[in-house]
């Protein structure tokens, strides 16, 4: 396929402009999202478009983009639906030139929309040229050119994007938390200052989790504090918001214990002890407190999109001068958990913000 200046093909471009045009209207929106089951790659999502449309409500569209004389509107609708289902997005949309008056019908039996083909010719051409952001392409070849580990940092952020396929849970939420501080210290250690690909992908993993939280705390707007708080700490410590779940775990572990180790009690009183000695060790406490903030879902999302923009701007800042407050705080906070000092990343200016480094915990379900 003939490639354009800026060396991505017309599909590339066409996601490119339809990503800024969503992201105009007020969403948080990502490309390249793969779908996968266990080993096998399924397919990708042109499009993941998340929307904070009041402080009760998110809505996720994934949107199908063909740019094609020939696009097969009805064959993608078909394909489209099942994908929709599959992942559990809210709303589903094909986009392609070579749309026909009888696909919006047929598009509208499964409930799908479709992008007539003038206004996709129109947003292409108007939002196809930015010259202040890199596209996927570029930032991807940037990031499989950095080892890290086994493998590269390409590799990490395929797998990061991954789980947004899977649906916002706290089993995500903590999986993007030990990517963020992970690529945070690698960050500032290999990056001198820090303005390379691998603070690149620090911001793109900390939109993730400024994304996942506001989704995650949006059942609570209208708890009390404690609640919310409460809902946090639980899914953050045992990977999902069921304390009488991990109690369960707990109480078969202390009774086989008691019964094949030792009829005393003396071992399930130690297993006991020593889980919620390891639970109350993980460094959560200022996440927690921030997420449970009445107002954190409207700044979580802010500081999503500049972070997100910041990832993939042609000129990447380095943490301390990034232009949102709210990206900062997410930052900020990320130190805390990793156990890195906030003016290491930010700056002296934020040194007074700074709480005592509790060492760095992976921050997955405990095993229980």
């Amino acid at each position: 396929m003939a490639k354009s200046s800026r060396g991505i093909d017309k599909g590339g471009v066409a996601e490119e402009a339809l990503r800024e045009y969503f992201k105009g209207l007020g969403s948080f929106v990502l490309r390249g999202i793969p779908v996968k089951e266990g080993t096998e790659t399924v397919t990708d999502i042109d499009l993941w478009v998340y929307t904070r449309s009041s402080p009760l409500s998110r809505h996720i569209t994934i949107v199908d983009i063909k740019n094609k004389k020939r696009g097969k509107a009805f064959e993608r609708a078909i394909w489209l639906k099942g994908l929709q289902a599959a992942i559990g997005a809210d709303d589903a949309v094909v986009a392609t030139q070579g749309a026909r008056n009888s696909a919006f019908k047929f598009a509208n039996r499964l409930q799908i929309k479709v992008l007539s083909s003038s206004v996709f010719d129109a947003i292409v051409k108007r939002y196809s040229t930015n010259g202040q952001r890199l596209s996927l392409e570029d930032i991807d070849s940037q990031w499989r050119k950095v080892a890290l580990g086994t493998s590269n940092l390409g590799a990490l952020m395929e797998d990061a994007r991954l789980e947004v396929s899977k649906g916002l849970n706290f089993a995500t939420l903590n999986h993007w938390l030990d990517d963020a501080v992970l690529l945070l210290k690698e960050a500032r250690d290999r990056e001198q200052p820090m303005t390379g690909p691998i603070t690149r992908a620090f911001y793109c993993c900390c939109a993730f989790v400024a994304i996942a939280a506001d989704y995650l705390g949006r059942e609570h707007v209208l708890s009390e504090h404690d609640a919310r708080k409460e809902h946090f700490r639980s899914g953050m410590v045992f990977g999902q918001n069921d304390d009488d779940a991990a109690k369960r775990y707990l109480d078969f572990a202390e009774s086989v214990a008691t019964e094949f180790v030792d009829q005393s009690g003396a071992a399930a009183a130690q297993i006991r002890s020593g889980f919620e000695r390891a639970a109350s060790e993980l460094p959560v406490e200022g996440l927690v407190e921030f997420f449970s903030r009445a107002n954190a879902g409207m700044e979580l999302f802010k500081a999503a999109q500049a972070l997100e923009e910041a990832a993939f701007d042609k000129s990447c800042e380095r943490p301390s001068g990034l232009k949102s407050l709210e990206a900062k705080v997410i930052v900020g906070l990320l130190s805390d958990y990793g156990g890195v000092r906030r003016s290491e990343i930010l700056g002296s200016s934020e040194a007074q913000n700074e709480q005592k480094p509790d060492g760095s915990a992976p921050q997955g379900s405990l095993p229980i």
